[in-house]
């Protein structure tokens, strides 16, 4: 029985990691693709946790759609080798969350899919607007001792090692080398990768 077939009420939910401010772009290319390799029937929904906040710039109300996860997309699919290859290789995905969790006996890396407490956790969260369902997923990605590259902000480039984790803040303390001196310095998850 083909893969396809053998999963097919298979639907699980993934964390894509995206670059930063990429998110719907990410989406709309992921759709694209997969109507463009007849995968509609296996990424059946694409899902980016946001609300729509609107402030006063000059007198005029502004509204802008603000993400509670920064870098992050969620996608319900089917995995196997086609589509995760097709994700993968979607400008703009850098990966998948919890993938070096799980392998197949040839090698290639299975990404594991978010529980069912932890789905519900991160859907219950668009009504609180917490982001602790996520973060502390995320937070799972990084240990202590970990080395780790910023990608964004004042010290983007910059290499470090991760001394603390706050998963219900969605930060990291870690310690960067500035000017011979080893500073610790808090950042968001979504503001390190790991080397």
């Amino acid at each position: 029985m083909s893969e396809e077939i053998s999963d097919i009420k298979d639907y699980k939910w993934y964390i894509v990691h995206t670059q930063h401010g990429y998110e719907n772009k990410v989406r709309e290319r992921i759709e694209k693709r997969a109507k463009e390799n007849g995968m509609t029937d296996l990424i059946v929904d694409i899902y980016i946790p946001s609300e729509t906040v609107t402030s006063t710039k000059n007198g005029k109300k502004v509204s802008k759609e603000e993400f509670f996860y920064p870098g992050y997309v969620l996608v319900k699919m089917i995995m196997n080798d086609a589509t995760q290859s097709m994700v993968r290789r979607t400008p703009g995905v850098a990966g998948f969350i919890g993938s070096h969790a799980t392998t197949k006996e040839e090698g290639n890396i299975i990404p594991t899919p978010l529980s069912e407490s932890d789905v519900a956790r991160i859907f219950s969260d668009r009504e609180e607007k917490s982001k602790t369902g996520i973060n502390e997923i995320i937070g799972m990605e990084f240990d202590i001792g970990e080395k780790v590259q910023v990608i964004d902000g004042p010290f983007n480039g910059l290499n470090g090692i991760i001394e603390n984790i706050n998963s219900d803040k969605g930060r990291v303390t870690v310690k960067i080398e500035i000017f011979g001196r080893s500073t610790p310095t808090e950042l968001e998850f979504t503001k390190v990768k790991k080397l």
